[in-house]
């Protein structure tokens, strides 16, 4: 048996084996050698058509419970994972809270609790459901303790005090059968991922994904409270988003992870919790982990691999069966409009538009397998491409595929630009801008951006080179010139995921929507953010109109005059990664759309249907990879020379709740929640 979509959550249950949810809505149990046990059906959706992948899932009592991306709350036997019962995510809400019409939001959360037999968990307008597990039976539904902020974790395993973690950094302290939670301690800007107890020393860790401080953006991991709500300790080893943590079951070892793609080793047989080993190889971010009964660590990964690892040589054991495929970017040959390189998993495909404005269609028609991980991003040259990969390689590659050069980088390579004349790369790292001469591979300069990881670059059409970084600074660099020419400072923490320029824009796309900034301009001219949901990755511009896509697994097209929306699909099988414009025979735009799941959709863009503006006339799949990693692949293991420092946590407001509200582009305000009457 072989799993199909792309896992999502893992949770290690004692006596039954590993579980896993998926982007189908499907939850699946594995054995501990991670073979497939047996699946969940396949149930028509009770609420939005795009409400399926699972984020949310807890087992209590012989129960597993899982809640969609939209609110749908669903039941299921852990015996036979057979489902149960369905909550439709429209109507599990007190209405009377609601605007007129109003729709559930997506949202991807992880916060679930079972306390003496009741299920508490948000539905898809944020609001608490309180349920009775044995019924299932809706008890309440009421404003959540949190505010209009979803809950990401929860943890009720210290007798006397139940604590909750939520999307804004907040750990609110009290109790679930009173719903009273008095006390409030902010220990981070961004999601409280994974929250546990310790109860080698009374203490809980919360996961950090941004910081707090002057570290935000720049320096994060986990942060140690007390019972009382005091931060006694803050363990900063990361530079992006913290995901996964578990313990050993003796509690003697702590593992935390993230999208720095390494999972870090604790010592927890002390107060002061040592830094051990960094396991690292993986073939994606680390977004999940767990524990097995043994102490065999299970660890899942962004593009839904789950590896069985060895927890004292770190050496893969297992891998569960599945193939990945996503579409990670899009660019058409300069030398033929109709042909675009598509960078996938497994390399580089080829594409070709059949351009009949009746029947539009893709083809695949060749594929390059790199053999250094997925190719993350790439450009397209005038006789070839070149592409950056996850193995932190650059490749420049003729039209035959044949490489005719490899370089390696320093860190995680992020993004490629290409010079107006094609003759230089620029390669955001995490080591800063790295540019290479493309006809030698050779390093022509080193650009660097206040030591901060860059995540976004690009040229100027005048021939400037500019870099952006995840705390929201983006620099430019004259053609030839080491120091800076010219900064734009977005708010902090609105960091740029994908960049580029016309002759007299430059366009920032990331936290807080896609953003159209007037060349060498301090500041941003208007933003297209309506409705989207979560990190905007990528977008495009095709004449009045501008598309940006969504980590909400959203597509959004707006009028680039006024900023109005015109145009939502939000029935994506996957998150979309890779945008394009291309134009059919008479003319006529095709926005061509692909992402995780390896999907390719067409839409059209000129509004010439009942559906106006994105009307889908086709979609395709690009084919899997033929087969998995073999299992034997070792990870490196060893004590990390740029080990973490305990730092003990200063300036944390412990005495009583937050007032404020600080800004995040995660959770939607009340007043942008969808509503009736969208396009």
């Amino acid at each position: 048996m072989e799993l199909t979509n792309r896992l999502t959550r893992i949770l290690h249950v004692t006596g039954a084996g590993l579980l896993a949810s998926d982007t189908a809505g499907r939850v699946h149990l594995l054995d501990d050698e991670l073979t497939p046990v047996r699946s969940s059906p396949v149930l028509p959706p009770s609420g939005p058509a795009c409400g399926l992948p699972v984020y949310t899932m807890g087992v209590c009592d012989g129960w597993v419970v899982t809640k969609d991306k939209y609110g749908t709350i669903t039941r299921l036997s852990l015996d036979t994972l057979d489902v149960s019962d369905v909550l439709d995510a429209r109507t599990t809400a007190a209405h009377d809270h609601l605007v007129e019409g109003e729709e559930p939001s997506p949202e991807i959360s992880r916060g679930i609790a079972f306390w003496r037999g009741r299920v508490y968990v948000n539905n898809g307008y944020r609001q608490l459901v309180v349920i009775d597990l044995a019924s299932f039976r809706v008890e309440q539904v009421l404003p959540s303790f949190t505010g209009p902020v979803a809950i990401e974790s929860v943890c009720t395993d210290r007798p006397g005090v139940h604590v909750v973690g939520d999307r804004l950094g907040n750990l609110h302290f009290g109790s679930l059968e009173e719903l009273s939670f008095p006390t409030v301690v902010r220990v981070d800007h961004g999601n409280i991922h994974r929250l546990l107890y310790d109860r080698l020393h009374d203490r809980f860790w919360a996961t950090q994904d941004v910081g707090t401080g002057d570290s935000r953006y720049r320096e994060h991991g986990l942060a140690i409270v007390d019972p009382r709500g005091r931060v006694r300790r803050e363990l900063p080893f990361a530079r992006n988003d913290v995901e996964a943590f578990a313990f050993s079951p003796d509690q003697s070892t702590a593992y935390v992870g993230g999208f720095d793609a390494v999972l870090h080793v604790l010592d927890n047989t002390t107060p002061t919790p040592r830094y051990r080993a960094a396991v690292k190889g993986f073939g994606h971010q680390v977004s999940d982990c767990a524990v097995g009964d043994d102490g065999s660590l299970f660890v899942l990964t962004q593009d839904g691999n789950v590896v069985k690892a060895d927890p004292l040589d770190g050496r893969a054991r297992a891998r569960a069966p599945f193939r990945r495929q996503c579409v990670w970017d899009l660019q058409a040959d300069p030398a033929s409009p109709h042909v675009l390189y598509a960078a996938t998993d497994d390399g580089v495909a080829v594409l070709e538009l059949d351009r009949s404005s009746a029947h539009p269609l893709l083809r695949t028609v060749g594929r390059h397998v790199t053999g250094h991980g997925f190719t993350r991003r790439l450009r397209a040259m005038p006789h070839g491409w070149i592409a950056v990969t996850w193995d932190r390689k650059v490749l420049r590659a003729d039209r035959d595929h044949r490489v005719l050069w490899t370089a390696d980088m320093p860190a995680i390579t992020h993004t490629i630009a290409l010079s107006p004349d094609a003759g230089r790369a620029l390669i955001a790292t995490d080591s800063g801008g790295i540019e290479l001469d493309t006809t030698t591979g050779e390093v022509i300069a080193t650009l660097d951006v206040d030591g901060l990881p860059v995540w976004a670059s690009t040229y100027l059409p005048t021939g400037e080179r500019v870099l952006a970084t995840r705390t929201g600074l983006v620099r430019a660099f004259g053609p030839d010139a080491p120091r800076p020419c010219w900064n734009l400072r977005l708010s902090l923490g609105e960091y740029v995921k994908r960049m580029w320029a016309d002759e007299e824009h430059l366009y920032l796309t990331g936290s807080n929507g896609l953003k159209e900034v007037p060349l060498l301009t301090p500041y941003v001219g208007r933003r297209f953010v309506e409705l989207l949901d979560n990190t905007v990755e990528n977008g495009a511009v095709c004449g009045d109109t501008v598309c940006a896509v969504s980590y909400g697994g959203q597509i959004a097209a707006y009028d680039r005059r006024t900023g109005e929306l015109t145009g939502l699909v939000e029935d994506l099988p996957g998150a979309a990664k890779a945008v394009t414009v291309m134009q059919t025979d008479d003319g006529r735009p095709l926005l061509v759309v692909g992402g995780r799941g390896g999907y390719l959709d067409l839409y059209r863009l000129d509004g010439g249907t009942a559906q106006g503006t994105l009307a889908r006339v086709r979609r395709h799949f690009l084919p899997r990879q033929a087969s998995s990693p073999p299992t034997t692949q070792p990870y490196l293991t060893g004590a990390d020379s740029a080990r973490p420092e305990a730092r003990a946590g200063t300036g944390i407001r412990t005495d009583t709740p937050r007032t404020d509200t600080p800004r995040t582009d995660m959770p939607r305000t009340e007043e942008s929640r969808t509503v009736k009457g969208r396009p």
